[in-house]
């Protein structure tokens, strides 16, 4: 070896050492918002919406409760559910609303923060509600997800799949959210209301069309993350250019006294006389995945994670 070799070799053999390193080096994680996978979310949907009518005590119902846990376990998240009888007019119901915990802490007090959307259909033959429950259903299991890649917020993360949300009739009385009525319940009977930062609701956000109401009964300091990071992100053409209430499962967790805001687009089809007043395949066995969008999907996913990171830092 040339005396030129010896003195090249220390610099070629730390070269080498660095190359090597960072060969080896742990990609680092994405942020929140970015680790969510819309088109992974939008497979969930189709899946989800190909196990066809899923009110409480059907095949499809089954297959939902199967995939949601298999997909909570895979991504590291505490998995129960808030099981009980429903009295209903049709009778007692079996409900089982699904809950995946991440991010959970040894801290006490921790506070929680819930993402919530319902997995059951409308009980109607044909009805696969592959917007209305299955885009709920799907960009849930999506936050799994995004939760399992992303660095661990501060607060704990709920994932929340209501059941029994849809009226066995109609919305009067309480027939309807049956399954989120008993949850905010408990909630409040455990003492852990006042840990709860906030609860956004998902609903009916696959549409192609998509337009979230400014739901008129929700949280307004709530909304104005949602609209604020919609904003940062360059998404809020798609959010709150209107503004009507809606029944849904909000109501449920606002009544006992949590911040709440229901991400939810109710302009679902043509709108107008004749048609119900959520759109045209509101309530329809038109609600199939032709009119699910994973382009949809990706703005809420995204919008809503990034709003979680937002209130997180303020935590």
């Amino acid at each position: 070896m040339h005396l030129r070799d010896l003195l090249l070799a220390p610099a070629a053999a730390v070269a080498l050492a660095t190359i090597g390193s960072s060969a080896w080096a742990t990609p680092p994680q994405p942020a929140l918002h970015d680790a969510f996978n819309a088109h992974q979310t939008y497979l969930y949907n189709a899946e989800v919406a190909g196990f066809g009518m899923r009110m409480p005590g059907s095949v499809g119902h089954q297959k939902t409760e199967d995939l949601v846990k298999r997909v909570v376990a895979a991504d590291g998240g505490q998995f129960s559910t808030d099981d009980f009888v429903a009295e209903t007019p049709r009778g007692k119901v079996p409900v089982h609303t699904l809950i995946g915990k991440f991010n959970v802490s040894a801290i006490p007090h921790q506070p929680i923060f819930i993402l919530a959307g319902h997995y059951d259909t409308l009980f109607k033959t044909g009805f696969i509600g592959a917007n209305d429950g299955g885009s709920s259903t799907a960009i849930l299991l999506g936050f799994a997800d995004a939760l399992h890649r992303a660095p661990k917020t501060k607060m704990q993360i709920w994932l929340v799949w209501t059941d029994l949300e849809e009226a066995v009739k109609a919305f009067q009385g309480n027939d309807g959210l049956y399954g989120s009525r008993h949850l905010a319940n408990q909630l409040r009977a455990e003492g852990l209301v006042p840990r709860i930062k906030g609860f956004f609701l998902l609903d009916m956000i696959g549409d192609k069309n998509l337009d979230v109401d400014k739901e008129s009964t929700s949280t307004s300091w709530l909304q104005d993350f949602i609209y604020a990071a919609a904003k940062q992100i360059h998404y809020e053409q798609y959010f709150f250019t209107y503004s009507e209430p809606i029944i849904d499962d909000q109501v449920s967790f606002a009544n006992v006294g949590i911040p709440v805001v229901d991400v939810v687009d109710a302009t679902f089809g043509p709108m107008g006389p004749g048609y119900d007043a959520m759109g045209e395949y509101h309530h329809t066995n038109q609600d199939t995945m032709d009119k699910v969008s994973e382009h949809s999907l990706m703005i809420v996913g995204r919008t809503v994670l990034r709003a979680v990171e937002m209130i997180d830092s303020q935590n």
